[in-house]
């Protein structure tokens, strides 16, 4: 198996957990890293163990070094230029999310892709959580029944002091908390919903002393199959919350991120005849979430499947439902005839 040599572009927070489980792919080498901040981009290789030289511009990264892959960590509105320039270059693409931050950049992105005859895939990571993992097989293996709604829920400390800049930008951010956690809010639910939203309906609302960014919001949608669900977020200090429960015609899932005092981390099922829940086994590590997207990225980009983990238009249509949140008004796909 021929091992590829991946670039990485922008060498902030997430550089490193995404940089150590692309170094544990057997068939994937970090190769260089390129960064603005030519420091961070040394301290981010010293602290992987990659030995990789470094580079201040990612274009002389890529006109240097022999890669056949990037990975681009960098904000939500350099995404757009950086990835269609990797692509005219035809190197194969992991992006962190958001894809972009508007639906029109996104489907540029999604044409150079296919105009360069490269492959590409998007990191929501949160789809690879242990606990949501472990509540996949749960529904595969009982008999619960239709699903009849969801709710997720995430209550955290947003505006933390060492929240990076651009996060706190609307110009840069795309709005904010909607944007950079209301894509991982949407894929996930989504990853359990198994159907294309037809109506969906936002409330945004940006009320934090001293920003103007984004602080909460909630967000309702209905799937094609008719099943409801819900999404509340908000930035606030105070208990953590982290979770996402299925309610199915015979029992209940919850599923809990963070342990808060109130619930341990894990997955529980609420049985319709007890009236009570139970933990349930949660198998895989919590740790290694970020090592399975990879290996499903890897494995996507070097050839040895043909379905993208998480394909470009997958990510397009997250970002497409948090901008069309913005409007404040519902919107309803057209009927088919």
């Amino acid at each position: 198996m021929a091992v590829m040599r991946f670039g990485m572009i922008g060498a902030g927070f997430i550089a490193r957990p995404n940089g150590a489980a692309l170094i544990a792919q057997p068939s994937a080498r970090l190769a260089a890293i390129a960064n603005p901040t030519l420091a961070k981009a040394e301290q981010v290789a010293r602290d992987l163990g990659a030995g990789c030289p470094v580079y201040a511009d990612w274009r002389d990264m890529l006109d240097r070094e022999q890669l056949d892959a990037v990975l681009i960590n960098l904000p939500h509105h350099l995404h757009h230029d950086v990835f269609i320039a990797c692509a005219e270059r035809g190197l194969h693409i992991i992006i962190e999310k958001a894809l972009a931050n508007t639906y029109v950049e996104c489907r540029d992105m999604i044409e150079a892709a296919r105009r360069c005859g490269i492959r590409a895939t998007v990191c929501h990571t949160q789809r690879y959580n242990a606990v949501f993992q472990a509540a996949k097989d749960y529904i595969a293996a009982h008999e619960l029944g239709p699903l009849l709604s969801i709710s997720d829920n995430i209550h955290t400390h947003y505006f933390w002091e060492g929240r990076s800049s651009w996060q706190l930008s609307n110009e840069q951010s795309g709005g904010g908390i909607a944007l950079n956690y209301g894509v991982h809010q949407l894929d996930r639910v989504h990853f359990f919903l198994g159907q294309k939203t037809v109506q969906f309906t936002a409330r945004y609302l940006a009320e934090k002393p001293g920003y103007t960014i984004l602080s909460s919001y909630v967000m309702m949608g209905v799937g094609d199959g008719g099943t409801p669900y819900v999404i509340t977020c908000s930035g606030y200090s105070g208990p953590n919350v982290d979770e996402m429960r299925l309610v199915f015609a015979n029992g209940i899932l919850q599923c809990c991120l963070r342990e808060n005092g109130l619930y341990a981390s894990g997955l529980y099922f609420g049985d319709t005849a007890s009236g009570r829940f139970t933990a349930q086994p949660v198998p895989l590590s919590q740790d290694g979430y970020f090592q399975r997207e990879f290996s499903a990225a890897v494995h996507y980009l070097s050839g040895e499947t043909d379905q993208a983990p998480v394909p470009l238009e997958w990510g397009a249509e997250m970002v497409r439902l948090v901008e069309t949140g913005f409007s404040g008004q519902t919107w309803q796909a057209k009927p088919t005839t």
